[in-house]
């Protein structure tokens, strides 16, 4: 028997990835209290099936096809992509693997398929996503991967695209930061318009130029590979590229949420730490907008992504591999960031930071310049699942992320506060008010609910701070 750690190394993969391929059946195991022992020869079949060429059946022909990764001009690898699957094979490094992305395998090994999938899995729409059905059955597409494979992988967050098997295109005529991109499929995805738009027609703004030779064409949005279960979609404006979020349900708290967290990192963080939400409207809906943090020259690492690459697992130990994986890429001031992170999720009881809304920046072309990215996505915080009754009860529990379920534990984590300024917080409860009364689906009921709850939150905060020294008053 093996741990999921010696698995991992025998496979190439992460041991995230060998607990997934338990739980799918694919590796058989057995679990000693909360640890799984995995089967040595399930591990040796595994690599025997691995080693064996990486071709499709020939009744998989038609659902499959060959792209070559490319990281702006460079040509990363070749691989297949199953369309029914979601399987990769046939994985050939070419001459710009070195400029491969963090998620596809381990950092001192080669690329391997089973965590390749999983990143192209993440990049693209995931299926819980409101009005992806009408999407698929208005543009005949079979899943959201095809959606991503038709645009190439094209993104506003990185330098990755899919070249098309025999495709004559280069990173310069269709990278939507310089050449934009169509935003009827936006609007189709967040059901603006009726009837559905036809993409390719009547480019506005954000129309991007179509790319000469052969391939299969492109729907020109970077929509197709942009995660995240809310309604979203990129849209230009006087040369800016915005994301535009909704939120759940009648009540479509989370646009407002985003809005009163940038109110709260204003007063604790510095400028360029987080990412500054406002609340816009379309067809009479409430949605946040941010512009965006990279550029043509930069990219967004997930943290996922950073763990897969280190072979970290998630949880409590996740944050001392996370931060020890940050150091060794030479990020300045990394602990520190990290600590303001769950300090401020704590804070506005965020539950939903994981491990693919954080991470790093970095030069996508000299592969340096490392640092901690701008925190963004909260719209999960200031109790947006709560009921007003469940508010006034008691003290209200959520389960925290990316590192402790329990968020006493993972505030326990902090080791740094002497940025924390308690007097900064002083009146934040006028901002609770003023930013969710704008909110005329949420009632006074409420309001008053988070502000005794979020100040709940801030007297833990303060007590911890008291307890390492900081002088706080009243403490």
């Amino acid at each position: 028997m093996l741990t999921t750690k010696e698995a991992a190394e025998k496979l190439g993969v992460t041991p995230r990835r060998v607990n997934n391929l338990i739980e799918a059946g694919a590796l058989r195991a057995q679990k000693f209290g909360r640890a799984w022992m995995v089967d040595e020869a399930s591990v040796r079949e595994r690599l025997q099936a691995g080693s064996q060429p990486g071709r499709p059946r020939a009744d998989d022909a038609a659902d499959s096809a060959r792209y070559t990764l490319m990281s702006r001009e460079h040509e990363v690898l070749a691989f297949t992509y199953h369309f029914r699957t979601g399987a990769v094979t046939g994985i050939e490094p070419l001459d710009g693997i070195a400029w491969k992305p963090f998620g596809i395998g381990r950092r001192d090994k080669a690329p391997n398929r089973y965590d390749m999938a999983e990143w192209l899995r993440n990049r693209a729409i995931p299926g819980m996503r409101p009005n992806l059905p009408v999407a698929l059955r208005d543009l005949a597409a079979r899943n959201a991967p095809t959606l991503m494979f038709q645009s190439w992988g094209l993104s506003l967050s990185d330098p990755y695209w899919f070249r098309p098997e025999g495709a004559e295109a280069t990173w310069a005529a269709v990278n939507y930061f310089e050449n934009g991109y169509e935003e009827a499929f936006g609007d189709l995805m967040l059901a603006v318009l009726s009837p559905a738009p036809r993409l390719g027609a009547a480019p506005g703004e954000g129309a991007a130029k179509v790319p000469s030779g052969r391939g299969p064409a492109i729907t020109h949005s970077p929509d197709t590979a942009t995660n995240g279960m809310l309604s979203k979609t990129w849209v230009r404006r006087r040369g800016v590229d915005y994301l535009i979020k909704g939120g759940v349900g009648n009540e479509n708290r989370e646009p407002y949420n985003e809005k009163l967290a940038t109110r709260l990192l204003e007063r604790l963080l510095e400028a360029g730490e987080f990412v500054p939400y406002t609340v816009t409207e379309r067809a009479g809906r409430a949605y946040s907008s941010c512009a965006n943090m990279v550029t043509a020259e930069t990219e967004l690492i997930p943290a996922q992504d950073v763990l897969t690459a280190f072979a970290v697992s998630e949880g409590r130990d996740g944050h001392r591999g996370y931060l020890y994986a940050l150091e060794d890429l030479g990020v300045e001031g990394a602990q520190r960031l990290i600590d303001k992170m769950i300090v401020v999720d704590h804070l506005m009881a965020n539950f939903d930071r994981h491990t693919h809304n954080f991470g790093l920046i970095r030069n996508a072309e000299v592969l340096d310049g490392y640092r901690v990215a701008p925190l963004f996505d909260h719209g999960c915080g200031f109790y947006s699942r709560a009921t007003t009754a469940e508010l006034e009860a008691r003290p209200y529990g959520w389960e925290s992320h990316p590192f402790c379920e329990y968020p006493s534990q993972q505030l326990a984590l902090v080791e740094d506060l002497s940025w924390y300024d308690p007097s900064a917080l002083d009146g934040f409860a006028d901002d609770i008010a003023a930013v969710l009364g704008e909110n005329p689906e949420i009632d006074e009921r409420f309001i008053a609910a988070v502000q005794k709850q979020t100040a709940r939150q801030i007297a833990t905060v303060n007590t911890l701070a008291a307890e390492r020294g900081l002088v706080v008053p009243g403490w």
